[in-house]
């Protein structure tokens, strides 16, 4: 079978992690190198000799077209599947194009800034019947493949309950790149509610069912952040941080179980963990750990189980991991396992715009549900 032909839209000339433009260059483009079922044959910039530039950056074949418009490479005919990761605020203008030309889509997440922009967007691809993926890339983490087995099995029984405590001790919002600063802003798309704490609600709804009957309180605990310029210097000018550092949801999953939620911002969280999720069964229970970004971790994570009185399990999970990831950096393993599960139109590793759209409904529910400081 000829490989699915990619266009990527948001290539910078970036060659290592960190600052904007660089998800793409750190996790996109390896993990599509890594993957026979893929060729990289466009990409798009916001001027053509911006993509001609990365085209050379990365060292991709003088065949390789370079666009200065989402409508353009979503009109060419050779590309079949446009990725788009950039800023959440330009997602729904670079997709439209796209799925409007009945292309497939691969975009970062969040979806969209807006509940209007998601729903049109999840709309156009439902009545187009078009293959699309969102990133939230922690559906493909094979940890959590694992424990969504575990849970569906019945091995823990009627899940009764569901209790996570996270740290973002890593996102030190004090002090924030100039170049980023909308995610300090609430009413952007993009930022600790909808990323950091949206990353993991989507495993949450993926593994346990959506959410009712929400309490919650979304608080800015830090109301300011200094900024740092592009060399790493803080710089004498600081901003009003609007978007909350501190989630507290409480509700009731589809199956019934009570389930609560707690985000906080430590300096340093003192038991070394970013996260921890135990769910509970009437005959068993499950704990999911790890230090670090949610949506990137995978071998950083420990499963274990224990059922009834019988001691506790520490679970393998690397049977779940495919072999691009081998060839990737741990940063883009769930990248390179949610394009694996793509190619092979596995919707159990990954979010399509509908899923991921009811990611945003309850995100959206808990936010008018909460009380907000």
């Amino acid at each position: 079978m000829a490989p699915t032909r990619v266009g990527i839209i948001g290539l910078s000339t970036a060659q290592k992690p960190g600052g904007a433009g660089a998800w793409a260059a750190s996790t996109h483009l390896p993990s599509l190198q890594s993957l026979p079922e893929y060729e990289i044959v466009a990409l798009a910039n916001s001027t053509v000799e911006s993509a001609k530039r990365s085209i050379a950056a990365h060292n991709l074949p003088a065949t390789t077209k370079a666009y200065g418009s989402p409508e353009d490479i979503a009109s060419d005919p050779e590309v079949d599947l446009v990725v788009v990761s950039v800023q959440v605020g330009k997602h729904y203008k670079l997709v439209k194009p796209a799925l409007l030309q009945k292309k497939q889509v691969f975009v970062e997440w969040p979806l969209a800034v807006t509940m209007d922009e998601v729903e049109e967007l999840a709309q156009l691809a439902r009545d187009g019947d078009i293959a699309t993926a969102v990133g939230v890339q922690s559906r493909a983490a094979p940890a959590v493949q694992k424990l969504k087995e575990i849970v569906s099995s019945g091995q823990l029984g009627r899940i009764i309950s569901s209790t996570v405590v996270a740290s973002t001790a890593r996102i030190d919002t004090e002090k924030w790149p100039e170049n980023l600063t909308y995610y300090l802003d609430a009413s952007s798309g993009g930022n600790e509610y909808t990323i950091a704490f949206g990353h993991f609600l989507d495993a949450f709804v993926h593994v346990l069912g959506g959410l009712t009957d929400t309490q919650a309180i979304l608080k800015t605990q830090y109301k300011t952040s200094q900024l740092v310029g592009s060399d790493g210097q803080l710089l004498n000018r600081t901003v009003q941080k609007t978007a909350p550092d501190h989630i507290l949801v409480q509700g009731i999953t589809e199956g019934g179980a009570v389930a609560s939620i707690a985000f906080r911002k430590p300096k340093g969280p003192v038991d070394d963990t970013g996260i921890r999720w135990i769910i509970t069964g009437t005959e068993g229970e499950a704990s999911i750990v790890g230090d670090g970004w949610w949506q990137m971790m995978d071998k950083e994570l420990k499963l274990q189980v224990k059922v009834g009185t019988e001691p506790t399990q520490t679970i393998d999970f690397d049977s779940y991991r495919v072999p691009a990831v081998e060839k990737v950096s741990p940063l883009a393993a769930n990248v390179a396992s949610l394009y694996d599960g793509f190619a092979k139109g596995d919707t159990t590793k990954y979010a399509t715009f509908e899923s991921a759209a009811r990611t945003h409904r309850i995100l959206e529910r808990i936010k008018k549900a909460a009380i907000v400081q």
